[in-house]
């Protein structure tokens, strides 16, 4: 971590913060007057994660008290006082943890003066180290770069009796800022994906797929067309067309994907994805179409057909290979009369959900009907994974409402018995503004603990992160997402904001007022006002470019079209210039939009920017005209007011 920012922090308030279980022990003095009694024990056979859990501990211990742990290993005779670490001679195992922990179980117990800091063989003791730092100690890791210290020469912690699973078995995300760094992923129990973890942090292959998703087309490559068109799908009218899904019921399709499979667990130990090319339709050949009907008339019976039978053949030379296919967009909705091989996991893709409502609230139509699949799928398997998604596809720095629905997404999952979450955000985008670290690390406290008390996060994180402005961010929050600004309320019935809602939909899902806008305004600006550090000031210049962004997307406040007193062409020059100066280049997934060398459009969305005017459709390009006509007409109409405004 490249900087630390230590406060003092009374034990009194860690104490009280803590969330201990209580047992026989008593209260431990780890350290007094700037020095302490205690070593710290490590089995001399530890594996790289514990050496690593060892080091760790000592590097706070010492920060935190100014005292000096020594590390011994668990040969040397032992003492009254010491703090154990991972599987010693000190204890038997088995007493600490139960048998068949999880590989990230988490155990940390007091008895007899003694501290253990133990858990799963993987990765327990690792985590069971940064769990005390944090809850007991009062350590925050809120960004790789923004780290919280309590210092006090007086370190005593109560009695502990604490054991934990985790309920998500995989965690991951896809987020290019501080989960770049794999100790940050390895503080927050994060399995890894943008830093893939050394084996001092406990590896990062953790039943990840090497080959990523969306494969059919590396084994069915477009390359195959011309001498092979039966590869590939077709209409119902019998023509066949390389940009469709393959033929699922093609035999010789199936031996591709089979070889493929073997070739590839051949040279890898981790889970394989077999899963439909992203954004095309399926074949719609008779056979195909024959067999869907006889299943539920769902994409989803093809797919999961095709990988269930390739799952059977790879079993008998693999027995151990586990197979990933995607639920997602078509085949969403589970098949009817088939299983899931156990060799084969699901990942279901909430790609079509609503921000704005719980995932079972009944009165959201695209949340319904993915509660629907969810369960017909947990019917199905024990072993569901989920792949989410926290950001604007769209629009990546428009504010994106779900800070406040986080929480419930992750409690829904848990409880009806997902296993794995890989979080989606903009990983394509290097440049955090909006609320892009703060959605990060709410994310994976949600991953560790689907119940932990996020409303205690958002505020020590706005603290640290914003500074003084920190209220005024939490303000600013409550505001855009839980009442009549920005998604209205009122209209909520019909706006079902989702990850892929940029552009129009946006545009029509957005309910501003002029007074919702005055008000969120008002709040930047006291904001800004605070005195804040460098990097305080930039991140809350972050937000207040998001939110401009906003206002630019949805033609309200100063990019307001139907307003006599402004000017949205030039505001939108400004923007995009304030926009680069902080460093913001690609705007939109697989970078559909990004800032190019000429100015944009300023009478259109930021989706047509850099669009000519003989390409937009006929209905974007009457309502630029509508808009840019009435302006004209309201700036000339008021344009004597305007001259006696100005006198004054």
């Amino acid at each position: 971590m490249k900087k630390t920012l230590c406060i003092v922090i009374s034990l009194v308030m860690l104490f009280l913060t803590a969330v201990p279980a209580f047992a026989n022990g008593g209260a431990l003095t780890l350290s007094s007057s700037g020095g302490t009694d205690y070593s710290i024990v490590v089995s001399a056979n530890a594996s790289e994660v514990e050496k690593t859990a060892t080091n760790e501990l000592k590097k706070y211990l010492d920060k935190i008290t100014s005292a000096s742990f020594k590390i011994i290993d668990d040969t040397a005779p032992a003492r009254e006082k010491e703090i154990v670490v991972g599987d010693t001679n000190r204890r038997d195992y088995s007493t600490l943890c139960p048998e068949g922990a999880d590989d990230d179980a988490v155990r940390i117990l007091t008895d007899n003066g003694k501290l253990y800091l133990t858990g799963g063989k993987a990765r327990g003791a690792l985590y069971a180290v940064y769990t005390f730092l944090e809850d007991w100690l009062g350590c925050r890791w809120f960004t790789h770069d923004l780290t919280v210290v309590p210092e006090t020469t007086e370190l005593t912690v109560p009695a502990i009796d604490y054991y934990y699973e985790p309920c998500f078995k995989l965690r991951q995300t896809y987020w290019m800022f501080s989960t770049m760094y794999s100790d940050f992923c390895a503080v927050h129990k994060l399995h890894g994906i943008m830093a893939y973890l050394p084996e001092e942090y406990g590896g990062g292959r953790y039943e990840l797929a090497v080959s990523s998703v969306h494969t059919m087309q590396q084994f069915v490559p477009k390359s195959l067309f011309e001498t092979h068109p039966e590869y590939f799908g077709s209409d119902e009218n019998g023509n066949r067309n390389p940009n469709l899904q393959p033929c699922l019921r093609n035999n010789d399709v199936f031996n591709l994907a089979l070889q493929y499979a073997l070739d590839y667990f051949s040279q890898n130990n981790a889970i394989l994805s077999i899963s439909q090319n992203d954004g095309a339709d399926f074949c719609r050949c008779e056979k195909c179409r024959q067999f869907i009907s006889q299943h539920g008339n769902t994409d989803s019976a093809a797919m999961l057909d095709f990988v269930n039978r390739v799952a059977v053949e790879v079993k008998k030379v693999y027995p151990e290979a586990r197979m990933e296919t995607l639920a997602y967009q078509r085949t969403q909705t589970p098949p009817e009369g088939l299983k899931v091989e156990d060799n084969v996991v699901i990942r279901l893709c909430p790609i079509s959900t609503c921000t704005l409502h719980a995932l079972d609230d009944p009165s959201c139509p695209p949340n319904k009907k993915f509660s629907g699949d969810l369960s017909g799928w947990s019917d199905l398997t024990d072993k569901l994974y989920i792949w989410d998604y926290s950001t604007d596809f769209q629009y990546y720095y428009a504010l994106y409402p779900n800070i406040t629905t986080l929480q419930g997404r992750y409690q829904y999952y848990r409880d009806n018995n997902v296993v794995s979450i890989f979080d989606h955000g903009c990983g394509e985008v290097t440049v955090p503004a909006e609320f892009h670290e703060l959605r990060t690390y709410l994310v994976l406290k949600l991953l560790w603990d689907p119940d932990t008390d996020i409303e205690k996060h958002i505020s020590e994180f706005c603290s640290a992160y914003y500074g003084e402005a920190g209220d005024d961010i939490i303000e600013f929050i409550e505001n855009f997402e839980k009442s009549d600004a920005g998604f209205n309320i009122r209209t909520f019935k019909n706006c079902h904001n989702g990850c892929q809602d940029g552009g129009i939909s946006l545009l029509n899902n957005s309910s501003l007022s002029s007074s919702d806008v005055k008000k969120l305004d008002s709040i930047i600006e006291k904001a800004k006002s605070r005195e804040l550090t460098d990097e305080q000031s930039r991140a809350v210049e972050g937000v207040e470019l998001s939110w401009r962004f906003f206002k630019n997307a949805t033609f309200t406040g100063e990019f307001n079209w139907f307003s006599p007193f402004t000017d949205p062409e030039a505001a939108t020059a400004e923007l995009v210039k304030d926009m680069r100066d902080y460093g913001i280049v690609l705007l939109a997934e697989n970078w559909s939009l990004y800032f190019k060398d000429e100015e944009p459009d300023g009478r259109m969305m930021p989706t047509f920017w850099y669009r000519d005017e003989g390409d937009l459709p006929p209905d974007i390009l009457r309502d630029m005209q509508f808009r840019v006509f009435v302006h004209g007409l309201l700036k000339a109409l008021f344009s004597p007011l305007q001259f006696i405004l100005n006198l004054f």
